[in-house]
């Protein structure tokens, strides 16, 4: 019975805890679209669907010194 109640209590703090902190609409913005239309445009003529969780992000620009 403890075991019932603690799983989905340990699993719930687990999701919680796992969210990037201030990620919003802003932050989608550096999704680098290029590469996500090529690998599914490549994955479609192999007949495959994809479905992106984390989506590629562009390369932080260097300001080299």
């Amino acid at each position: 019975m403890r075991l019932a109640l603690v799983l989905p209590m340990m699993l719930l703090l687990c999701a919680c805890a796992s969210g990037e902190k201030g990620q919003s609409t802003a932050g989608m913005r550096d999704v680098d679209e290029a590469k996500m239309q090529a690998v599914e445009e490549a994955a479609a003529r192999n007949g495959i669907r994809v479905y992106w969780v984390n989506p590629p992000r562009k390369p932080a620009s260097q300001t080299g010194g």
